[in-house]
């Protein structure tokens, strides 16, 4: 795939997704899916702490959540390569259907106690790690030559998710309480499993690697260490996964602890990253061209982390003369605005530099970076328990660019 037929972004490239029945099936599989990851985490992580009063395990419920990415991400491209992944898919998405389903039912009788959300949160993690080397991966398979406009695309859908699932997350959670939460995710989780019958997938590029599995993972590995595209990808998704995007599950704590707001106005807040997430998605998937995929990636990441220090300043403010609740809310909507360059880009400078044969694998090597993401929120979940909010993000904040000043210096963001 050349740079030019990967540049056809823009309304005709969307307008032409929209009349593909097998992207439109994939994308509205991520919407739904997405929106329950965002669902659960903020009304899991408000529940967890108005029965535990701990910061700390706040943090740990998306820490459950990303560890599968570590370990399982890789492995998961791996077989990815191997098998149908349409049945892949739907295998994993009935699976933490069950688990919904338990929980759900756990709730429902009273019985329902944080070990159960963490033993869920992992589950529900190894589900996620399907996500990148699996759906993405569908998704490029099926976008032909509107890869930019997918990928652009399928994270503003993400973006809106993370707008929609924390806000309707704090207020299911005040209304119908922890049982709503849970009998939400059970009917989305069974429509995305009719959505994975649906899809009619094109014929699999076959394996390039020998048999062994372990070999596909090395030679994925090697791969991706190999190309500076490649590790340039890498390198920032391991930066921003523990130093910028941790600091959502603080939002929790900003909104109950330092300004004082219900649940379901906790989870407003929330959904104003994902508002500008969405918003920074689609002006991607209209205006961006090739030139401009690395400067909107770095750049991103750069804004994101620059915002989170100024974050950390109103939160040390709150709730005395000088606090602004308006404040607070434009600056996670252009956090959500950064963060937007970050993640259309991760996946599709990925996609764009690898072979077809090699992509699941490579895609299962970035999840292996996402899945660093646990090492971030138990940093900040204990920096929160022990030096208090706003320390934690100016202290975050700071590492996360001291980190990027290493990566330009080392080469690994400028040839």
């Amino acid at each position: 795939m050349s740079a030019e037929d990967l540049g056809k972004t823009g309304g005709l490239g969307i307008r032409a997704l929209f009349h593909n029945p097998n992207y439109v099936c994939v994308w509205m599989f991520g919407g739904l899916t997405g929106f329950i990851r965002w669902f659960q985490l903020l009304a899991l992580g408000v529940y967890t702490f108005e029965i535990t009063d701990s910061p700390f395990l706040v943090s740990l419920v998306p820490v459950l959540w990303g560890l599968p990415l570590t370990l399982a991400g890789p492995v998961i491209g791996g077989v990815a390569d191997r098998v149908n992944r349409k049945l892949f898919l739907g295998a994993g998405i009935a699976a933490i259907l069950l688990v919904s389903l338990v929980m759900a039912f756990l709730a429902h009788t009273g019985e329902l106690a944080f070990g159960h959300i963490a033993a869920a949160s992992l589950l529900s993690g190894l589900f996620w790690a399907t996500d990148m080397p699996l759906r993405r991966r569908l998704m490029g398979d099926v976008a032909g030559e509107n890869l930019a406009s997918a990928m652009s695309l399928d994270s503003a859908t993400n973006s809106a998710t993370r707008m929609l699932g924390p806000f309707l997350g704090g207020a299911m959670l005040q209304v119908f309480g922890i049982v709503g939460v849970y009998g939400l995710s059970v009917a989305a989780y069974a429509a995305g499993l009719l959505l994975v019958f649906m899809i009619r997938l094109p014929g699999q590029t076959v394996s390039a690697a020998s048999p062994s599995l372990l070999r596909d993972l090395v030679a994925g590995i090697r791969l991706a260490l190999g190309d500076w595209e490649l590790r340039r990808v890498l390198a920032v998704t391991v930066v921003f996964n523990i130093f910028g995007f941790p600091v959502t599950s603080m939002i929790p704590i900003l909104g109950r602890e330092q300004l004082g707001l219900t649940p379901s106005l906790v989870g407003f807040l929330s959904s104003l990253e994902g508002a500008g997430a969405f918003a920074g998605g689609m002006a991607i998937a209209i205006f961006a061209t090739p030139a401009t995929y690395g400067r909107i990636f770095i750049g991103g990441v750069l804004l994101h982390l620059t915002l989170v220090f100024y974050l950390s300043i109103l939160a040390a403010v709150s709730g005395g003369p000088n606090h602004s609740f308006v404040a607070a809310s434009l600056t996670l909507s252009m956090a959500g605005v950064a963060m937007s360059g970050f993640a259309a880009m991760q996946s599709t400078l990925t996609y764009y530099h690898t072979a077809a044969e090699y992509r699941s694998r490579v895609l299962g090597v970035v999840a292996l970076c996402i899945g660093t993401g646990p090492l971030g929120f138990l940093n900040v979940g204990w920096l929160a328990e022990n030096h208090g909010l706003p320390a934690a993000l100016a202290i975050m904040s700071l590492e996360g660019l001291f980190g990027m000043l290493l990566l330009w210096y080392w080469g690994a963001l400028r040839r």
